[in-house]
C-alpha cells in the first residue's frame, strides 16, 4: 500500500497535497517523490526496473529521485529549504 505527503515552501509558497507514494499490490512500478530541474518541480512518478524515472509533470527524463524518507528539501523554485509533510489516508 501507498501513501499520500503534502509539499509546501513557504519562500515561494509554492504548495502541492496528496502526492502519492509507495507500492501497490505489486512490487513494481511504484511512485517515488523526484525533483525535476528542468521545470522546476517536484512530485511523484512512476519507478519501474530498468526503466530511466521521468518527471510527472514535462516527461524530462532521468530526474533526481528523493530518498523514500525525505521531510527537507531545497525548493526547485526559488532554492529556499521546503518541506514534505506525511498525511493520513493510503492507496492500493
Amino acid at each position: 500500500m501507498g501513501g499520500f505527503v503534502d509539499y509546501h515552501c513557504k519562500h515561494c509558497r509554492t504548495e502541492l497535497t496528496e502526492i502519492a507514494i509507495g507500492r501497490g499490490r505489486q512490487s513494481s512500478p511504484y511512485l517515488r517523490l523526484f525533483r525535476c530541474a528542468k521545470c522546476k518541480t517536484v512530485g511523484s512518478t512512476w519507478v519501474e526496473d530498468g526503466a530511466v524515472p521521468r518527471c510527472g509533470t514535462c516527461y524530462e527524463p532521468g530526474v533526481e529521485l528523493l530518498p523514500d524518507d525525505v521531510t527537507r528539501i531545497d525548493c526547485p523554485k526559488c532554492g529556499q529549504p521546503a518541506r514534505f509533510t506525511p498525511r493520513e489516508g493510503s492507496w492500493e
